[in-house]
């Protein structure tokens, strides 16, 4: 894991080496300030040296000077480069989740994926840019002290040192319960964001069955769980230094008793003996900065496990490398021996179906709910793959084909309708971001949008907000049929487009349906059969197979499945 986040520095070993010298600088300003003290002592106080005295106040803030802009700019740059890994990694797994099949959205909750993106990619944020901004720096000068207080005075660098296994056990524990905690604290995480995300969006839900104070008391039994855990990671994080400090107040007063002893037996001076504890003192510091790394990275571990298990997620349906590019579709669209699983606990959810879709043709697919509709359509544009059999378009085995170019070629208008929080004009131009204005209000006049957009405050560049809140559902599926209708498509598919829509609403949605499908093939799910009796062929599915095939009249007259449904919707 640390090796494969260490690879994405390989770019930047320009900037780090120059911070790693800076780092260096750093560090012989510190050794330097510990390495004064003895002169300041035995030539100035002892030997009362009048020349050292002009000197020494001089270096003394050269040094400092020196070591503040090495400082500065070490940090600067180390940091700028731990922000850009961050974005990089934030980018790939943003793009990663992107290509992911629908499959996975189904099982993976947004929340949670917004989880990875921001909390999880903040806390490497935490190690690539804190951790490598200060690893080099207390590392050098960790060194370059130690090598002072050993030059000083052997015996009592060795003395001072003999704390130093006990801290290294103590980190080493203390890291790997932070990695757990802070595995189960994201988690928690995780789970309040789910929370949130469906009181939020189901708010209208909510109140309309007077459940305040049931999601109140679920949210806060979650945020009491996040609080538990947070509180135990705080005392785990929080005793770093404390004990650090004790562990270093223990070497020390071992050291001044020895090294007082050593002064008044005069074997050594008092310069010599106060340089080497302010060095022991400084040296202190650098080793209690690096534990508290080191449980800064446990955290950060923990985080970068979430975020490379999600990127290393298995993306399923890719474009083969020697894909085909479908420039055109002019033929017809075949089934052949279909068959498709969600996941291997479920059992088939299509069952060989063998369908022949002629370009031009309007098919209507009508059935019970969980008869396999939705999911047959679904296998045009390859939001899923076959379990078995395949399905042909030019000819051309999809899966043979660029996901690109097959997505070109393919609209689609859904019950639910998705829309941005952004201006009319960009949603109806969404996936033809080139379209020119003239080409987007061509396209609203079609789907009967134009009229109620020039009502709105700003026209086309009005903002609609979260999901088109401020539209009613009829207006909602008129700018997303403009949207289709912009688009083009040969092929294209309607999903219960009408099915939770008014009367009148369902009127002006038809009107702009019947202009989005002309000279188009076109695949039609309804449940409302008065909207598919034109077809050119009704597609009857019962439980995952093709039970019955004809025109409205036809299966009326075979007395079958349709029949029945078409007698519960209209006998009155």
């Amino acid at each position: 894991m640390k090796k494969r986040l260490l690879s994405y520095t390989k770019p930047y070993w320009g900037r780090l080496t120059v911070g790693m010298l800076l780092a260096i600088v750093v560090s012989i300003a510190t050794g330097a300030a510990a390495w004064i003290v003895k002169p300041v002592l035995d030539d100035v106080f002892v030997s009362k040296d009048a020349t050292i005295l002009k000197i020494l106040p001089i270096a003394f803030i050269i040094i400092y000077v020196v070591k503040g802009l090495a400082r500065y700019g070490q940090s600067y740059i180390m940091r700028a480069v731990g922000q850009k890994i961050i974005m990089k990694i934030r980018n790939e797994l943003y793009e990663h989740i992107q290509k992911m099949p629908l499959s996975f959205f189904h099982n993976t909750p947004s929340a949670i994926l917004m989880s990875r993106i921001t909390n999880d990619v903040t806390m490497l944020a935490n190690v690539s840019s804190q951790v490598i901004a200060d690893f080099f720096r207390q590392s050098f000068t960790l060194l370059l002290l130690s090598g002072l207080t050993f030059y000083r005075e052997f015996r009592l660098a060795a003395i001072a040192l003999i704390v130093l296994p006990f801290i290294t056990i103590f980190i080493v524990n203390i890291g790997k319960k932070l990695r757990e905690l802070s595995r189960r604290n994201q988690e928690k995480i995780g789970d309040m964001n789910i929370i949130l995300q469906e009181t939020f969006t189901g708010n209208k839900i909510v109140k309309a069955f007077g459940m305040e104070q049931y999601e109140n008391m679920r949210f806060k039994k979650e945020n009491r769980k996040l609080y538990d855990i947070s509180i135990k990671e705080a005392k785990r994080y929080e005793m770093v230094s404390p004990i650090m400090e004790v562990f270093a107040a223990i070497g020390t007063g071992i050291v001044i008793w020895y090294g007082g002893y050593q002064v008044i037996k005069g074997t050594t001076t008092p310069g010599t003996f106060f340089s080497f504890l302010t060095a022991l003192i400084m040296i202190y510091e650098p080793i209690k900065k690096l534990s508290t790394m080191n449980s800064v990275i446990q955290q950060s571990m923990a985080a970068a496990e979430r975020v490379f298990n999600m990127l290393d997620a298995e993306i399923g349906i890719v474009s083969k490398n020697d894909a085909i590019e479908l420039k055109e579709f002019k033929n017809k669209i075949i089934f052949e021996d279909v068959w498709f699983q969600y996941n291997s606990d479920n059992g088939m959810v299509l069952k060989g179906i063998n369908l022949e879709v002629k370009k031009g043709e309007i098919i209507a697919l009508v059935g019970s709910s969980g008869a396999g509709k939705s999911t047959l359509v679904d296998m045009i544009p390859r939001f899923y793959d076959t379990t078995k059999g395949r399905i042909k378009i030019e000819d051309y085995d999809i899966k043979d084909l660029t996901l690109a170019s097959l997505r070109s070629h393919i609209g689609i208008v859904t019950q639910e309708t998705i829309l941005f929080n952004d201006t009319v004009k960009n949603n109806i131009a969404y996936g033809r971001v080139d379209a020119s204005r003239e080409e987007i209000h061509s396209a609203a006049q079609s789907a009967y949008t134009h009229e109620f957009i020039m009502e709105m405050s700003e026209g086309y560049d009005t903002i609609i907000g979260e999901r088109g809140v401020k539209l009613s559902g009829g207006q909602r599926q008129r700018i997303s049929i403009a949207r289709a209708i912009l688009k083009n498509p040969s092929i294209l598919i309607l999903d219960e487009a009408t099915s939770s829509l008014d009367t009148e609403s369902e009127r002006m949605v038809q009107q702009a349906l019947e202009n989005l499908m002309k000279d188009r093939t076109t695949l039609v799910i309804a449940h409302r059969l008065s909207t598919v009796l034109n077809a050119d062929r009704i597609i009857v599915m019962d439980s995952g197979r093709i039970a019955e095939t004809g025109r409205h009249d036809e299966l009326i007259r075979l007395g079958g499945i349709y029949n029945k449904l078409y007698e519960m919707q209209f006998k009155e």
